[in-house]
């Protein structure tokens, strides 16, 4: 991965060779005191801490910003009407796209909007490290997808336990409330019953 900060003419020089060697150089071009460009190039700058790990070999990723003092030098640069300009440039050239026309959902200049632009760009690129593999990926994702199935289902799991354990208890204290034990019909005197109940057990349920 290479990370330059040009704010020279050389630097501008050198930000066209990594274009001719057909590097996918990701470019902000900033203006000195713009408000909008001292809001966004600390996110910016971010990139090179957030990247380092997973694109360090990756020779073919140019992350840049650029001084506009200098713009006029670098090619392929398009137009531009305002600061800050982010620009994606492949193919030697041949394929220029601006960040605000790009298909990133989110472009709220943040460094995660920077790195799914950037990422979106560069899925053809040559993986370098087992977590920038688009089969690792898929298999990341993948796996997510699987764990959070998983824990559905056992919380699905135990909902269901606890329901089927709430119906036995409240069958259970059914039959404590309206049934009577062994030990209290042996107690009921049939000769001399005591309330409407007692009677019907001794008129029709005794021999049950």
């Amino acid at each position: 991965m290479h990370i330059l900060h040009a704010n020279s003419k050389e630097d501008a020089e050198q930000v066209n060779k990594l274009i001719g060697q057909g590097k996918d150089v990701f470019i902000l071009v900033y203006m000195e005191g713009c408000g909008p460009c001292n809001a966004t190039r600390p996110e910016w700058a971010k990139l090179e801490n957030a990247l380092k790990e997973q694109y360090a070999k990756n020779n073919k990723l140019a992350i840049i910003d650029l001084n506009k003092d200098y713009q006029e030098v670098v090619k392929h640069l398009g137009n531009i009407d305002g600061y800050p300009t982010l620009k994606h440039i492949n193919h030697n050239g041949k394929k220029v796209e601006s960040y605000e026309n790009s298909r990133v959902k989110s472009k709220d200049r943040s460094v995660d909007s920077f790195i799914n632009w950037i990422e979106s760009n560069i899925n053809t690129t040559e993986s370098t490290t087992p977590t920038s593999s688009p089969e690792h990926v898929y298999e990341r994702l993948t796996n997510t997808h699987i764990s959070k199935k998983k824990s559905s289902s056992m919380k699905g799991g135990t909902k269901a336990r606890h329901t089927k354990k709430q119906s036995h208890t409240k069958k259970r204290s059914t039959n404590k409330k309206n049934g009577w034990t062994r030990k209290y019909k042996k107690s009921i005197n049939c000769k001399r019953p005591k309330g409407f109940s007692q009677k019907q057990y001794c008129k029709y349920g005794r021999n049950k």
